[in-house]
């Protein structure tokens, strides 16, 4: 029996070489991906626990507040200044927000921040701009630009250019407050000037008081300065015939209609 012949198979120095560098290059890649991998799953876990650390750790050293009010600027100073060196978290600032609100509801925003670069704490806060004082069931009160009818005026510039009377149990009157906010500048207008605005039933049915006797059933709280310029035409025509004081009830002007008898 003849002896198999056995044969060895060589590969070339270029293809040898050539698969050498493919193989260290794919265990390098991996390498090198198992490594970043590993250095960014440390540096995410350490970047947790420090921010984390800092987070719950937050202790200002020092505080600002920027409020225009001062009685609200002096209650907001009051509650810093216990936080001072000890932790303030989210949940701190927000109730502290939640308790200058509590004090002062004439405030129409506050905001708590804290910088932890600086590690100073921050209140500002914004009093709600308020358009006429209201004597609202007999009790002094403030109408907001917002509709609210607040127990204080922030401001320090709320005139009763108009003074307003509500008198049900009104929650909040944006409405009105619109209608106040645009009538003030109007006032001039008037042959003669509103005396008072009265508001005593849900519907708004209000009533203006002039200051010559007349009365004036409003309506609603549209058309305002075309109602005063119609309103002069009526009074003109009234005073010429010996009808003054009036009253006017505009409640029905979308449809063009005024109607217009003696004061009672």
């Amino acid at each position: 029996m003849a002896a198999r012949t056995k044969y060895r198979v060589r590969v070339r120095g270029k293809v040898r070489n050539k698969l050498l560098r493919r193989g260290g290059a794919a265990a390098g890649l991996a390498l090198g991906l198992f490594l970043a991998s590993w250095f960014l799953g440390a540096a995410l876990k350490a970047s947790r626990g420090f921010l984390g650390g800092r987070l719950l750790s937050f202790r200002p050293a020092s505080f600002e507040v920027d409020c225009p009010a001062p009685a609200a600027a002096a209650s907001a100073r009051a509650l810093m200044t216990e936080t001072l060196n000890l932790p303030l978290t989210a949940g701190r600032s927000a109730r502290i927000a939640a308790d200058l609100r509590k004090r002062h509801p004439g405030l129409l925003s506050v905001d708590v921040a804290r910088n932890f670069l600086t590690g100073k704490a921050s209140v500002t806060a914004r009093p709600e701009e308020v358009v006429s004082p209201v004597l609202l069931n007999g009790a002094t009160a403030y109408l907001g630009v917002t509709g609210r009818f607040i127990n204080e005026d922030l401001t320090g510039r709320a005139a009763a250019d108009l003074p307003t009377e509500v008198s049900w149990p009104a929650g909040e009157a944006p409405a009105l407050a619109a209608f106040l906010k645009d009538l003030k500048p109007l006032l001039p207008l008037f042959y003669s000037r509103p005396a008072r605005l009265e508001c005593p039933a849900r519907d708004w049915g209000c009533r203006l008081r002039l200051a010559d006797g007349s009365t004036v059933l409003w309506g609603g709280f549209e058309f305002t300065r075309l109602k005063i310029l119609r309103l002069n035409e009526v009074a003109r025509d009234a005073g010429l015939k010996g009808a003054v004081p009036f009253t006017a009830d505009l409640r029905y002007f979308k449809e063009g209609k005024i109607f217009v008898s003696a004061a009672k």
